[in-house]
């Protein structure tokens, strides 16, 4: 008998949660905070849905927040067992992690000062600094193409191409084989390697994130930004680039360095002013072995991938606010991504209401966020709690994804012809466009997962 639920990740892009029961045998794979409109953040709250001490093992797929950031939940609730990823998804994990704490801590502080005076209840963080040290303390590496043996069942690790140690997880046991995809990377020359592919398995549970869209080349998303940062800078501005620190913003410093290197873009200050992305850019520098074909070469020739000498790392908040006076010819990439918070809050203040200035987005931005405002031609915004006309120039970039887009979904679930595919990681109506293309296109039957369902198999 096999029976999985997802605990989060289904219906939601975020909060990737998933239990699998092989025979006695009970693996829980990823466990995640829910991101985006506060409906979906208040599930981060709810009870887990299931107890954490039956658990045999708990497997990382990667270290995004929206797939390990409730681990420490599970250890407040009482789990001391393994909990197995590649050393690369501890690494990030570990900084994930600590980010996630502060951050929620400094949030409660500012939210309690402010909701005492009317004497409303805040409730606290999810988790302290310390509940991540002891999450920490039950981590296990694991490599890729190791078999680990847990209980009933064998553990495999393969190469999902999404983001530095990201994996996709087989597990072995009963006379079935499943495969979890966690997030699928892309084909295209990024930071992290190709995808690789998954063997034939009986069941697949299949990220849906991109469902029915296609992403725009690479290259054709490398000539926007030569010629989005070319036509601001010869027009007397500043380019802010809001960046998620993880990943984006390792390929977005490996695209400007080619670019640099290229002449395909004026010879400008560049900014990287987020000390999140900083250390995540050292990190990837620690696993040369773990990076793509295009960057080995670079390393290969005795060159820093991520690194030219127009480049200035800004980790300081003094540092970050020198950069304020620069009125033109600057670069300025800062978190968040989705001009949610962080360092970039100030640069858009300093410069959405000039006109020779642009706003360049390299990922997906959520809805009720800053940045899905401005993509959507707000002419005001408010920042600070004060309102900014918002004048400079918008655009977006979809090439940069490191999710893959439907065709790669479809290639690389295709080797396994699964007669037991569940769509997870998607909101509709992205999973409805990859079911039909699945049945269409390879004949494979699939399932929408909902949330605290299980299936039976």
């Amino acid at each position: 008998m096999v029976r999985i639920t997802s605990y989060g990740a289904a219906g939601t892009v975020t909060g990737s949660c998933h239990l699998i029961q092989v025979g006695e045998t009970r693996i829980l794979v990823d466990c995640g905070m829910f991101q985006g409109q506060e409906y979906i953040t208040a599930l981060n709250r709810e009870p887990l849905g299931f107890d954490p001490t039956t658990l045999d093992a708990v497997v990382l797929t990667h270290g995004h927040l929206d797939h390990c950031g409730r681990l420490p939940l599970l250890v407040q609730a009482g789990y001391k067992g393994p909990m197995y990823a590649t050393r690369p998804t501890y690494d990030v994990a570990r900084f994930i992690l600590l980010d996630s704490a502060r951050i929620q801590h400094e949030d409660w502080l500012r939210a309690e000062e402010h909701e005492v005076r009317h004497g409303r209840h805040v409730p606290p963080p999810l988790y302290t600094e310390q509940d991540v040290f002891d999450t920490l303390d039950l981590f296990e590496p694991a490599r890729y193409g190791e078999v680990l043996d847990v209980g009933d069942v064998h553990i495999t690790f393969g190469n999902a191409g999404h983001i530095l140690g990201s994996a996709f997880i087989t597990v072995e046991g009963q006379g079935v084989r499943l495969v979890c995809s966690g997030d699928v990377g892309t084909w295209e020359q990024h930071v992290v390697p190709e995808p690789e592919l998954p063997a034939e398995a009986d069941v697949v549970l299949l990220e849906s994130t991109y469902g029915g869209h296609v992403h725009e080349p690479l290259e054709q998303a490398m000539e926007t930004i030569a010629t989005f940062i070319t036509e601001v800078v010869e027009a007397g501005g500043n380019v802010l680039i809001p960046t998620f620190a993880l990943e984006r913003a390792q390929d977005v410093l490996f695209i400007l360095r080619n670019l640099y290197r290229e002449g395909r873009i004026p010879d400008v200050k560049t900014f990287l002013d987020s000390p999140l992305a900083i250390n995540f850019t050292r990190l990837h520098r620690r696993y040369p072995e773990q990076l793509g074909r295009a960057v080995k070469r670079v390393i290969l020739r005795g060159e820093d991938p991520f690194s030219w000498p127009g480049l200035q790392l800004t980790r300081t908040q003094r540092e970050s606010r020198r950069i304020d006076f620069i009125e033109s010819g600057a670069v300025i990439m800062a978190g968040s991504g989705m001009a949610t918070g962080g360092r970039i809050m100030r640069h858009l203040f300093n410069n959405l209401w000039r006109e020779e200035c642009g706003v360049l987005f390299v990922g997906f931005q959520a809805e009720e966020t800053l940045g899905r405002a401005l993509l959507d031609g707000a002419a005001e915004v408010e920042i600070y709690g004060e309102p900014v006309v918002v004048r400079a120039r918008i655009t977006n970039i979809d090439g940069l994804s490191a999710h893959a887009d439907e065709p790669q979904l479809l290639k690389w679930v295709a080797p396994t012809r699964a007669s037991h595919i569940f769509l997870v990681h998607g909101e509709s109506p992205a999973p409805e466009a990859l079911q039909a293309s699945l049945q269409g296109r390879l004949g494979l039957e699939s399932t929408i997962s909902q949330r605290g369902v299980t299936y039976e198999l």
